[in-house]
């Protein structure tokens, strides 16, 4: 029967459109659709649907259908107070849960009414007694799961002239009643989506603040997080230097940013008392509070804002800083925003602090690496100098040299016994300068890169046996047993035969110079994957577990207190395995410190 009332069939295609409506979530769209419901299936010219703004406890106009682009312009964004709202519906008659009406009365004044859809009808009389008066008033009120009010409609206008009665109000009093659902629903999912916005930022701002990123990067993803959620037209962040009592700015946006990045002051003002008490301090207007100090180069009249300051807190809960919001002053900063920016302070604070010690790091890390490259820089220049003497020595030891031996063989004249022998010491010394002289070339070309190999067949059993015979005074001198455990059956390898030479001499001389007296040394080979493997053992003093990691070191000795006694300089182990590394091998030890080393090398068969 409900169905079959005044309006006909309007209700049965009310109550699709309802069916539509139930399934909107989006509180706007809801709207919207509710007053075209209203306007084309009621039958009613215009309608208005205003919503209760819990911040504010306003309720604000949020949907208009049928009004003149003229009032539209003037009640856009109306807000009226829930007392207003409260006195206009108690004098209306309740005609049921959701629907009031008030019927104008003469002597009523058009002005008290915000929007009219036919003015010059404000003033006439009422034709009948159930005629609709211009200055009538429906409201449908929209109310929550426990009865409080959230919002009401106001249709205006009936399209038949007449004020709504008996099946009419029963159908928009059960349309009011699914309103009221459909509105609770979409401000309940409008809700969740703003807690799952909220919380989703926030993850997702707590992710990319792990990112090694500076202080500027960090600061800016705080920025642009915080503004998705508490919408904002400029933000400025100060970090607080107690010590010298100075907020110094690292972040601003907007069009004084530079005045702001310049504004290094001391700690007063609305930041300074939010530094020093924690609390968080929202302002109306700045320029109606007296802590909101000037910042030189901006005009007062251009910064009257809202503005919200947040204490940003260590997480030993000390204030490292200060977080500044500001918009436009019609729009004001509220404590529900507060509860959403809080978290944020809370990450901006962290993530200050790991920024700061991340560029600390960082500023470490350049000055360790600045000395790093200085010292290269340093060994360079070492280089290059060993190199230019070493360069400048050889010609004038060749023709030292040779004149010696010309003098020592009596090319000019005859010379006393003493003298030759002075003479022949003479030609041993510069023999071993020469020898030293050589040794530093070679390094200083392995270094530089500019070393060649002579390649040729070599027989590295016969070269073992030359290093062997030569050496065989310093044996006999410190009385050492030395074995060659090979014949001549070692295969021949392509290599630079003088310097393979100088590398088995290097090794084979290093292990009876570190064995005592009475010592044994073995030379052994074999072959393996592919490779000549030729390892000297002794048994020699060994080596400290401090000092093997320094054995190919440039210049090491390991007993460092003979190195001007023996004309040592420690180049001898680091030059010999350079070459053979640069024949595609390898050099390594093994020792144990008291019970002797073996010193191992191995050259591939075929060069690559």
């Amino acid at each position: 029967m409900m169905a079959r009332c005044v309006q006909g069939d309007r209700l049965d295609k009310a109550l699709e459109f309802t069916a539509s409506m139930m399934s909107t979530r989006d509180i706007g769209g809801l709207l919207s659709k509710i007053v075209d419901i209203v306007t084309d299936d009621f039958g009613f010219e215009g309608c208005d649907a205003f919503l209760l703004d819990r911040e504010s406890g306003m309720y604000v106009l949020r949907a208009s259908k049928g009004y003149s682009d003229d009032v539209r312009q003037k009640v856009d964004k109306l807000a009226k107070s829930a007392d207003i709202v409260n006195a206009d519906i108690d004098r209306c008659d309740r005609r049921g849960r959701f629907t009031r009406f008030y019927k104008a009365v003469p002597g009523d004044d058009p002005k008290a009414y915000y929007g009219l859809l036919h003015p010059d009808r404000a003033t006439l009389a009422r034709e009948t007694p159930d005629s609709w008066h211009e200055l009538d008033i429906l409201y449908l009120v929209l109310e929550d799961q426990n009865g409080k009010i959230v919002g009401f409609l106001q249709p205006d206008g009936p399209r038949d002239g007449r004020i709504p009665s008996g099946a009419t109000m029963v159908n928009l009093e059960i349309f009011a009643a699914l309103a009221s659902i459909a509105v609770a629903n979409a401000e309940i999912v409008q809700q969740l989506n703003k807690s799952v916005r909220f919380y989703k930022t926030l993850a997702q701002t707590t992710a990319r603040l792990q990112e090694p990123v500076d202080l500027n990067d960090t600061l800016r993803m705080i920025a642009e997080g915080l503004n998705m959620l508490v919408p904002f037209h400029e933000i400025s962040v100060y970090l607080v230097d107690w010590e010298r009592n100075l907020l110094v700015p690292v972040y601003a946006t907007g069009p004084y940013a530079n005045e702001v990045m310049a504004d290094v002051g001391p700690i007063t003002g609305l930041a300074g008392e939010v530094a020093r008490t924690g609390k968080v301090e929202i302002v109306p207007d700045s320029m109606d509070d007296q802590r909101v100090e000037d910042i030189p180069g901006i005009e007062e009249e251009e910064v009257r804002q809202t503005m919200m300051c947040i204490p940003l807190k260590s997480k030993a809960g000390e204030v490292e800083g200060v977080l500044d919001l500001y918009r436009d002053k019609s729009n004001k900063f509220t404590e529900a925003e507060w509860e959403i920016a809080e978290p944020f302070a809370a990450h901006a604070a962290i993530a200050l602090e790991n920024a700061r010690l991340r560029e600390e790091l960082r500023a470490n890390f350049e000055s360790v690496h600045k000395a790093f490259e200085d010292m290269k820089e340093l060994d360079k220049a070492k280089d290059s100098l060993v190199n230019t003497i070493s360069h400048e020595l050889r010609t004038p030891l060749t023709t030292i040299l040779g004149y010696l031996e010309m003098a020592n063989e009596g090319m000019y004249g005859e010379t006393s016994p003493k003298l030759k022998e002075k003479m022949h010491a003479m030609v041993s010394s510069v023999n071993r300068i020469n020898a030293l002289v050589g040794k530093m070339l070679e390094m200083s070309r392995l270094q530089d890169g500019t070393l060649t190999l002579d390649l040729e067949p070599v027989n590295l059993a016969m070269l073992a046996r030359e290093v062997v015979k030569e050496l065989e005074s310093d044996v006999a001198r410190k009385r050492h047993t030395l074995s060659v455990m090979f014949g001549n059956e070692l295969p021949v390898v392509q290599a630079d035969r003088l310097r393979m030479h100088d590398v088995i001499f290097n090794v084979v001389h290093n292990a009876i110079r570190y064995t005592g007296e009475g010592g044994r040394i073995t030379i052994g080979a074999d072959i393996l994957g592919g490779r000549v493997h030729i390892w000297v053992k002794d048994t020699g003093q060994g080596i400290t577990d401090e000092d093997k990691k320094k054995v190919f070191d440039r210049f090491f000795l390991a007993d460092e207190g003979l190195a001007r006694e023996d004309e040592r300089v420690g180049i001898g182990l680091y030059v010999s395995r350079e070459i053979v590394r640069k024949h595609g091998g390898d050099m390594w030890f093994e020792s144990r410190d008291g019970a002797g080393s073996t010193f191992h090398f191995s050259l591939p068969l075929k060069q690559k």
